[in-house]
């Protein structure tokens, strides 16, 4: 099931391979000035998101920094209240729960967040950080969550008879294992990983998302992945392109990196780094003019417009919806298309 285009108020219908269905989803923050500290405006971080996450894939959520996807991220586990819009979880609608079943439904979604070190409370054993969602949640006595935790050190390739160490003592890789090891330790169904690979040594990224891919084998995990870039290809199924807190493309990884329809994933993909330096020379460099708009002001219509070189009139008039352009690849455009080569 690809994700439909949705008006505010509209419910999420889910089928039975759909496990996280968005729709209309806004995260707005306040921005306060004067003397009292009154809100003054709000910063549109996500501004109508809407889509459907299969159960067993990887959607990956790329964009430039602060367009609004690890936001969108936070706003889906409800750990960012949401300003409107739906969120549903295996049926039940996550942003009107009572905060008593919301708690019992975080044991089914978690988060593996950018910063492997940060992350992790340095005070805290390995043994007592991968733990500590077990105490949380009461599940098992301390024997049992003992060798519960030496079961996930196992499972992320770390050694069982290190749970006594502490995160200084670990490499970056080796921290990002630890915090994967504690996102699975209630056996959720939904992860959240946030840049997980970003602050991590270029050869230790190939290794860490080859254990992502192997994970979501063996506990038939979903994800949502966010990157900066359009690296997420190779582990995504599907790949959703962010700006300005909007969708502007979704579609498969090879229909969104071969065949792109919105102008803005074209300007992505052209300043990707090719490894063949003879087509990185041969390749069309697509330059952006201008700065991006500000969030708390955004610009009427298609948010891209003011830098984009297909604009006309319509895109500054009329916000495009996101629509089915080929079959299963979907984009926010009045004048989609791959760009000549």
């Amino acid at each position: 099931m690809v994700a439909e285009t949705s008006k505010a108020g509209t419910p999420a219908v889910q089928t039975d391979d759909t496990l996280v269905s968005v729709r209309d989803l806004k995260v707005h923050f306040p921005v306060r000035g004067g003397f009292l500290g009154t809100t003054v405006a709000s910063l549109k971080a996500v501004d109508g998101v809407s889509l459907d996450i299969k159960r067993g894939e990887t959607l990956g959520v790329v964009g430039e920094s602060g367009c609004g996807k690890s936001t969108l991220g936070r706003g889906i586990l409800q750990i960012i209240k949401p300003k409107s819009g739906q969120v549903i979880f295996e049926g039940e609608e996550l942003t009107t729960l009572p905060p008593d079943r919301l708690r019992q439904r975080r044991a089914d979604m978690q988060m593996i967040f950018q910063d492997p070190f940060s992350s992790l409370d340095p005070r805290f054993t390995v043994g007592r950080v991968i733990a500590e969602p077990l105490d949380n949640f009461s599940q098992g006595g301390r024997s049992a969550q003992k060798e519960r935790v030496r079961e996930l050190l196992q499972v992320v390739g770390l050694k069982p008879d290190w749970v006594n160490r502490y995160p200084h003592e670990f490499s970056g890789g080796q921290r990002q294992r630890i915090g994967i090891a504690r996102a699975l330790a209630l056996n959720p169904r939904f992860i959240v990983a946030d840049e997980p690979i970003s602050a991590l040594d270029v050869s230790i990224q190939a290794q860490v998302l080859n254990l992502l891919s192997d994970l979501q084998k063996q506990f038939n995990l979903t994800y949502m992945f966010i990157a900066h870039n359009l690296s997420a290809k190779h582990i995504s199924h599907r790949v959703a392109v962010m700006y300005l807190g909007q969708i502007m493309e979704l579609g498969t990884g090879d229909d969104v990196y071969y065949e792109p329809q919105h102008p803005y994933t074209i300007a992505l993909l052209s300043a990707s780094p090719i490894p063949d330096p003879e087509l990185e020379l041969k390749r069309k460099r697509i330059i952006l003019t201008g700065d991006v708009p500000s969030p708390v002001n955004p610009p009427s219509g298609c948010p891209f417009h003011p830098r984009c070189w297909r604009a006309q009139p319509i895109c500054k008039e009329q916000r495009p919806l996101l629509e089915q352009k080929r079959p299963g690849h979907m984009a926010a455009c009045h004048f989609p298309g791959p760009e000549a080569r």
